[in-house]
């Protein structure tokens, strides 16, 4: 039974056993592993150690090869080897059971012992089973796992069982007050893993530890509850309990209580107890106890608490809630009959709405025979929510549901007003009024009519419940319209009613104008005028008693969308564009828009060209002079046409201008003439252009 409760234990085990180390566990890569130490100095009997490998592997390398530790003496970081730790042999075990009754809790945690060190030459791994994939391999890890914790808490929890594993060894050659850092490792490597050395250091004095712990208690109806945080240094833990008039201290708990926590939790781990069936208002002594690495069982709380009456009275039932007269109103209850024999009294609340702050209306509490109430204190215009409540000798409190009075009412409240109406282009209309300042303001009622003479028709009403959780009075309000009706405008009216019924007059009448969809006329177009550097337009503009704008498009490409090209002014029935290149196509379009944004059609579509007519300016600042004994003309052209040539033209000896050289430059040279002679130039292009003949220029032979 024993080992069995031992087992079980281990189940509910928050793998937490590396706390003990002195350090937390380093950064290292995830296939490095370590052996954690911890130790105490035990006066005339040297360091006493005890080994945590960090997983499984680690651990069974150890089993079956040993351990070898090492010792730095003071600061230095010089290790030497001073044992070999090896796990008991056969013998050394029976040995050891031998000396224990079989029937003790020792004899069974040793026996377990060495079933695990047998269990541990046995590798747990084989084939892969297809069939079980990745779930069979997690459970082959989860049960490695188990097999560790259980171990490992085995080790934990006896001194003899940890020296049979090889977990435990007393270093007897040290000096008192000297400083000692130790490592471990396994004298043979595990699979996969690389084990990192981690030290300990460790200074031989007798310094206390100190195991006193807080635990917190709830003292409640014939149970307390009892909760701690995990304590540094003590796992596996116990409580005991006295009760009055006894001598002795009874264990409660059958198995140590572990706790379990995600190991990626931030939250500390606590423990709990909950002790049951105790008699109210009687003290209890209670004290805890923890296990150590080195199977010491160690007090470390002691807690006196006292279990109390926490169960309140019934509830109280409400059976009538009236305004019975102008200033009162009447509350009536029951209760079950006999009702509780610690029943002490009543309360009788109120508040403006049923999770509102409530407020005792009455100075003292009410006899615990009084079955009923009368309020003169309640406040008019507002809702007023009741409650009863039943306390006990204990102070335990017991609450009626809340319920609301309905107060005779007959003033209505006052006249809504709007604050703002309006409509979009999809016939939306938006509504905002005022809200009214009434306490007992229920809501609105919404009317509607295409006629200010017509009858008006309630189209919304948006109340709140009495009674409700809702709140909120709505004050904006949507309302959807045909845009193609013969009435251009919607009328509006609203009345406000709070919660007797009474209702508001009407609210002065809403006008709503509905938004124009219907498109201006479009343009036409009537003639197209091309000119050599310019294309005049003449139309008729949209003739729509809305428009506000026509404007005039222009591209290049019929396929392409249309470019804004220019506003057109009222009235206006012709445009020249200027901005145009001789050869190119312009496509040019109208459209018009209204103050409502609607837009007509684009106007079919016309074109224009502005033609070349062939003429090409004349060339400027022509000049003859004699140079170098050369007759030479020059003179300026600033356009750039493509294959432009220059005809230079003199006077014949009639007097007349004839053809007489060509050239691409713009200057000329030839023999000095024996007389006065006149010269001009003409231009001619690629394209078959040509200029008018330039100014003459004379030069006169003296």
């Amino acid at each position: 039974m024993i080992r069995l409760k031992l087992i079980i234990s281990t189940l509910i085990l928050s793998f937490a056993i590396v706390a003990f180390a002195q350090q937390a566990e380093s950064e290292i890569g995830e296939f490095d592993t370590s052996v954690k130490i911890m130790g105490r100095y035990v006066e005339n009997q040297g360091i006493e150690l005890r080994l945590f490998p960090q997983n499984k592997a680690l651990l069974n390398a150890g089993l079956n090869s040993g351990f070898i530790l090492e010792r730095a003496t003071g600061e230095s970081n010089n290790f030497e080897e001073i044992a070999r730790i090896n796990p008991w042999s056969q013998n050394q075990w029976n040995e050891a059971l031998s000396m224990e009754d079989e029937t003790s809790e020792t004899y069974s945690i040793i026996e377990l012992a060495m079933d695990f060190l047998a269990a541990s030459s046995e590798p747990m791994g084989g084939t892969f089973d297809f069939e079980q994939g990745i779930a069979g391999m997690k459970q082959q890890k989860s049960d490695e796992d188990f097999e560790y914790m259980v171990f490992m808490l085995t080790a934990l929890r006896e001194a003899v069982a940890a020296q049979g594993l090889a977990l435990a060894f007393t270093d007897k050659d040290v000096v008192a007050g000297e400083t000692y850092t130790y490592r471990a490792t396994s004298i043979n490597q595990p699979d996969i893993y690389r084990v990192v050395p981690e030290p300990y250091t460790i200074v031989a004095s007798t310094g206390s530890i100190d195991y006193s712990h807080e635990v917190f208690h709830y003292e409640d109806d014939e149970e307390i509850s009892f909760v701690w945080e995990d304590h540094n240094f003590l796992f596996g833990f116990d409580v005991e309990r006295r009760a009055p008039g006894e001598n002795t201290f009874t264990k409660l708990n059958d198995a140590p209580i572990f706790s379990l926590r995600h190991k990626k939790s931030d939250e500390p781990l606590r423990h709990g107890y909950n002790d049951k069936e105790l008699e109210n208002y009687v003290t209890y002594s209670y004290r805890f106890y923890g296990q150590n690495v080195f199977g010491e069982r160690i007090m470390f709380a002691e807690v006196e608490a006292m279990p109390r009456d926490r169960t309140p009275p019934e509830q109280p039932r409400m059976t009538r809630l009236e305004h019975v007269s102008p200033r009162e109103v009447l509350i009536e209850w029951e209760m079950n009959e006999p009702p509780t024999p610690d029943l002490l009294a009543f309360i009788v609340a109120r508040a403006n709405s049923h999770d509102g702050e409530f407020t005792l209306i009455h100075p003292d509490p009410l006899p615990m025979e009084t079955r009923s109430f009368t309020d003169t204190t309640f406040v008019e215009g507002q809702s007023n929510y009741y409650i009863i409540q039943a306390v006990d000798t204990a102070f335990n409190i017991s609450t009626s549901l809340p319920s609301a009075v309905t107060l005779i009412d007959t003033i209505p409240p006052g006249i809504p007003e709007w604050l703002s109406g309006e409509i979009d282009s999809l016939g939306v209309v938006r509504l905002e009024v005022e809200r009214n300042t009434e306490r007992d303001l229920m809501g609105y009622r919404l009317f509607r009519a295409n006629d200010p003479e017509h009858e008006f028709s309630v189209i919304f009403e948006g109340f709140v419940d009495d009674d409700s959780l809702q709140h909120q009075i709505p004050t904006v309000f949507n309302d959807t319209v045909t845009l193609n009706s013969l009435t251009p405008r919607i009328y509006y009216k609203i009345i406000a009613l709070d919660f007797n019924f009474n209702q508001s007059g009407y609210s002065e009448t809403m006008v709503i104008e509905r938004p124009d969809t219907i498109p201006p006329t479009t343009p036409v177009f009537k003639k197209v005028i091309n000119r050599t550097n310019e294309i005049e337009l003449h139309f008729a503009l949209s003739e729509s008693r809305d428009v506000e704008s026509q404007q005039l498009f222009r591209n290049t490409n019929l396929e392409a969308p249309w470019d804004f090209y220019d506003e057109l002014e009222n009235g206006q029935t012709s445009f020249t564009d200027s901005n145009v290149e001789q050869g190119t196509t312009f496509y040019y379009s109208l459209r018009a828009s209204d103050f409502s944004g609607n837009h007509s059609e684009f106007a079919h579509p016309v074109f224009g060209k502005a033609y070349d007519d062939g003429v090409r300016p004349t060339v400027e600042n022509l000049i003859a002079e004699e140079l170098d004994g050369m007759l030479t003309l020059s003179w300026d052209y600033m356009h750039d046409f493509e294959g432009a040539l220059f005809a230079i033209y003199k006077t014949d000896t009639n007097g007349s201008l004839r053809y007489h050289r060509r050239t691409s430059d713009i200057e000329f040279s030839e023999r000095l003439p024996q007389q006065t002679i006149s010269y001009a130039i003409k231009v001619f292009t690629a394209d078959g252009g040509e200029s008018l003949l330039s100014d003459e220029v004379v030069y006169v032979v003296e």
